[in-house]
């Protein structure tokens, strides 16, 4: 769709280009040349993403990501990054109390064997 739309708007340059520079067929010569070069590597450039279905496709799918990321804002992002690192915080205070106990458990094992031998 965006190759056709191109190849039309490069030869409706040529054609406008034509009239304008009658008289000058090196000007006419130049601009058709530089549309080629511009068609071409606008081709090769939608070859390069034909696993994509083409950039047109891929531009498609880029304006999709970018109006579903406006559904999410900041505020709600920072939100929840701060709440995950709450919960974080928690389990590290719960797992740094369970080590103790376990602690105080070993060395009160260790003292009862240590009486009863």
């Amino acid at each position: 769709m965006a190759l056709e739309l191109l190849t039309h708007l490069g030869s409706q340059l040529q054609s406008t280009m034509h009239l304008l520079a009658e008289g000058d067929t090196a000007v006419t010569q130049e601009i058709r040349e530089l549309i080629d070069r511009i068609l071409s590597s606008y081709e090769e450039m939608d070859r390069r993403f034909t696993t994509a279905g083409g950039l047109g496709n891929l531009l498609s799918l880029y304006e999709q990501v970018r109006r579903e990321l406006e559904r999410v804002s900041f505020q709600e992002l920072d939100r929840m990054t701060g709440e995950i690192k709450n919960v974080i915080e928690a389990l590290l205070t719960i797992d740094y109390e369970l080590r103790k106990v376990q602690n105080l458990k070993l060395v009160f094992e260790s003292r009862t064997g240590a009486a009863g031998q």
